[in-house]
């Protein structure tokens, strides 16, 4: 069995093949998506409930206006738009997790290593193709209902660098769930790993309050977390975030990107030797 792609002689070549097989992967994962579109609907339509409900919320908060407090340093509904573009990131990640626990715990995962192709990256790859389908309809979404909000629409800028920082986010995201989903040859059940992970991404992503408002304590640490690259750095963009800012935010998210990946290659070839070894239970 093959758990890691095999380097050949000719290693620009199995590298240009592995790739090329990743992107048909995303090409399939994305029209798996759009074939399911009474889906992508029902999640934004789930969307628009969600940033109804949250920015009700904090439109209370912020119209209180208190003295020395966060909101007065908000541009207009700063923080509506603000939930409004992490839960954009959040609902765009699929549960890769369940993929993964399905195939290493359901038995399937042998015949996927006979396969010539580096199984875990094609996984990757064909759930970030339907990723990239409910980034495109949510944001979407987004766009309309912020238009007939009547709310003030954040910089030109602020969008873009949102839109960016937002798409590599959610790649981010990807990696967090696929290494829940690798603990499967650990635990039978990645439900506790899972909410381990929520929690953090409640906490230390910001999701639904910036972690500007946090104490240095804590602030600093999320900020370096790839929790923070996740979500809280696409949700500041629209609430004030200078170009260095928008440029240091893109390399952490470039450098916990590479980390992930290196991560997951790590414990997907210690899960596999146990698993090979000891059979699958």
């Amino acid at each position: 069995m093959r758990s890691t792609p095999r380097w050949t002689s000719r290693p620009i070549e199995t590298l240009l093949a592995e790739l090329g097989a990743m992107a048909a992967s995303f090409r399939a994962g994305l029209g798996a998506a759009v074939a399911a579109w009474p889906v992508l609907l029902g999640r934004a339509i789930f969307y628009g409930v969600c940033l109804m409900v949250l920015t009700a919320f904090w439109d209370k908060v912020g119209s209180q206006r208190l003295s020395g407090a966060f909101a007065l340093r908000l541009p207009p509904q700063g923080l509506a738009t603000y939930v409004g573009v992490t839960e954009w990131v959040t609902l765009s990640v699929p549960a890769i997790q369940l993929k993964l626990e399905d195939d290493i715990r359901g038995g399937a995962l042998e015949a996927q290593l006979l396969k010539p192709k580096f199984y875990l990256a094609q996984a990757i790859a064909g759930q970030a193709g339907g990723m990239a389908a409910r980034l495109l309809v949510l944001g979407a979404a987004a766009l309309a209902l912020l238009a007939v909000s009547g709310r003030a629409w954040p910089s030109a800028g602020g969008i873009a660098a949102a839109a960016v920082l937002g798409v590599v986010g959610a790649a981010i995201g990807v990696l967090l769930y696929g290494l829940v989903g690798l603990t499967a040859f650990w635990i039978r059940r990645v439900l506790p790993a899972l909410l381990i992970v929520q929690k953090l991404m409640f906490l230390l992503g910001g999701l639904f309050a910036p972690i500007s408002l946090y104490p240095d304590w804590l602030r600093i640490p999320a900020t370096l977390s790839p929790f923070g690259a996740h979500l809280a750095f696409a949700g500041q963009a629209v609430i004030g975030l200078s170009v260095a800012d928008f440029w240091r935010a893109l390399a952490l998210q470039a450098f916990w990107l590479a980390a992930l990946s290196l991560i997951a290659v790590l414990v997907w070839r210690a899960g596999l030797a146990k698993t090979l070894k000891a059979g699958v239970s």
